[in-house]
């Protein structure tokens, strides 16, 4: 087979493929050319899910003629000249591929005019080549009309959505913008009827016009800084929690998918959340330039930071300083829990383990064990409130924070019998790199390919040592991102829930009484991974519900 050399117009259509894949990546773009233009007012208009036409008007600076005759074509930009550039570029766009991609595979008029200029210039663009140009009288600013998108790569074309689907992707992305830049006055239509007009505003007013559903007083503002770090955004209260996903994470700006801040807000409600739930949080992490690479993806939504540690840690921390808000699971939805404040230090990074601030339930001074159902729950009855306690989450929470707490005293049990593990060479490095095992009460010595453990934790089986060393080796890995505490609260999370009561387990009202006891003396809420451990019922409630009140 002969190898061919493509035609420019094949290959221009090709690559415009990669930055353009739908009706939300021109909007995309378009917006973030209008920020970088330094636009405090920007208009989307859509019709028919954008397939027919998209238009972008903005009152940024605006365009001469001479560059407004250059800005569809390839790599041209206004914000690079070296290659060093990128490393302070603070800009959305700097590779000249956005515009002149879109050119590419549509029919394109851009209207320009600088507050400098008396006229300003239109241009038409079908297909990457000019049609024509005149002067026209304008307002300051840039109006980019996008028609017919993928006209001219029929195979792409038939892959877009139907018009809803393709309206619901780009309205998702103007969303983002809106939270990332709530200064600017962001308006949106779809065939010509309103469908967001927000004045320029707070971030928490922002958040009020699109979730309307989350309670104001519920949203904390976070604004943070570490060295050359600064974090602004909002997190709602772990009382606030919700079944679907609404995480927005940007970086300078800018939406990004990065599974590292994922993790670190995560981690951050990790005392609080309860499976399947989640929360709503919105970071915009500023850092310089050098320190993050946008050029893992073709739409820029992918980074990767050279400071990952620095960053999980404070981003994790800052969202943490403003959790404080009780999770108590009660069926009452009008009757205020009854709590207290517990203070507990959190350390620095750099310590070792602590546990978050929380406010608990106040324990009651008597309780009575009605009985033990289903092999799974214990009925508690107290002077004003009947409890149900999986009894397996908080026997696991209790061995939890018996292990927690332990890790600090760095006291261990000698074995008689040391235990041998085989390894491979490279796990064996890892465990002698970091010496985690040590710091936590393990001696051990390294002879060949075995790890031979001699002396152990005060609160792991002899039985256990195995299977802790196998599973740890996979969180050990990630300390160098994660640190070690967080590593560490995994690990002994996973060895409790292996060894706490399971359901169907034979448990007898003495037990219980124990179990019900510390969890009472104790404060806790749930099992650490976030399930609730009990649900209290208030009988006044009950009353109520009955109507003998």
């Amino acid at each position: 087979m002969k190898i061919k050399r493509l035609d420019k117009s094949i290959v221009s259509r090709i690559a415009a493929g990669e930055v353009i894949t739908g009706v939300y990546s021109v909007v995309k773009e378009l917006i973030e050319n209008s920020i970088d233009a330094g636009a405090d007012r920007i208009v989307v208009e859509l019709i028919n899910g954008g397939k027919s036409e998209i238009k972008v008007q903005d009152n940024g600076e605006g365009m001469e003629k001479d560059d407004l005759l250059v800005c569809y074509e390839s790599h041209t930009t206004s914000k690079i000249d070296s290659f060093q550039d990128i490393y302070t570029l603070n800009s959305f766009g700097f590779r000249g591929e956005a515009l002149y991609s879109i050119c590419q595979i549509s029919k394109t008029t851009i209207f320009s005019k600088t507050a400098s200029s008396n006229l300003g210039h239109e241009i038409e663009v079908v297909a990457g080549h000019l049609v024509y140009e005149k002067p026209v009288q304008i307002e300051k600013g840039t109006t980019v009309i996008v028609r017919d998108l993928f006209f001219n790569v029929p195979a792409r074309r038939k892959f877009l959505k139907s018009n809803a689907v393709e309206a619901r992707m780009a309205v998702e992305v103007f969303e983002r913008f809106c939270l990332s830049h709530p200064h600017i006055n962001l308006i949106l239509t779809k065939d010509q009827q309103v469908v967001y007009n927000l004045p320029a505003t707070t971030l928490v007013q922002r958040i009020k016009a699109l979730f309307p559903d989350i309670p104001m007083d519920s949203l904390k503002a976070i604004q943070s800084q570490w060295k050359d770090m600064e974090l602004h955004g909002c997190a709602v209260s772990p009382a606030n929690l919700r079944r679907k996903k609404a995480i927005f994470t940007f970086v300078n700006g800018r939406f990004v998918v990065n599974q590292l801040l994922q993790s670190a807000i995560y981690s951050a409600y990790a005392d609080f959340l309860h499976q399947k739930e989640h929360p709503v949080v919105i970071v915009n992490l500023f850092l310089p330039p050098k320190d993050i690479d946008v050029n893992v993806h073709p739409q820029k939504i992918e980074v990767k930071f050279s400071r990952d540690e620095e960053v999980f840690r404070f981003v994790r921390d800052s969202i943490k300083s403003q959790l404080k808000i009780p999770i108590i699971h009660h069926i009452s939805r009008n009757t205020p829990a009854k709590v207290q404040k517990r203070q507990v230090e959190y350390k620095s990074p750099n310590a070792k383990f602590t546990t978050t601030s929380e406010e608990m339930l106040i324990p009651p001074e008597d309780f009575k064990i009605i009985g033990i159902v289903r092999k799974r729950y214990i009925i508690v009855e107290t002077e004003d409130e009947l409890f149900i306690v999986d009894f397996h989450a908080a026997h696991e929470r209790l061995i939890y924070n018996k292990m927690l707490s332990s890790l600090n005293q760095n006291d261990g049990t000698d074995l008689l019998i040391p235990v041998q593990i085989e390894l491979r060479e490279s796990e064996l490095a890892l465990i002698e790199k970091n010496n985690v095992l040590k710091q936590i009460g393990f001696d051990y010595e390294i002879i060949k390919n075995q790890l031979i453990v001699k002396k152990i934790p005060t609160w792991l089986d002899q039985s256990d040592v195995k299977r802790f060393i196998i599973d740890s080796i996979d969180e050990i890995k990630l300390i160098d991102i994660y640190g070690l505490e967080e590593v560490m609260k995994k690990i002994i999370a996973d060895i409790s829930c292996k060894s706490a009561l399971r359901t169907r387990d034979r448990l007898d009202l003495s037990q219980a009484k124990y179990l019900v006891r510390e969890i009472f003396a104790n404060k806790i809420s749930t099992c650490p991974h976030g399930r609730p451990v009990m649900y209290s019922i208030n009988f006044k409630e009950l009353d109520s519900f009955f109507e003998r009140i």
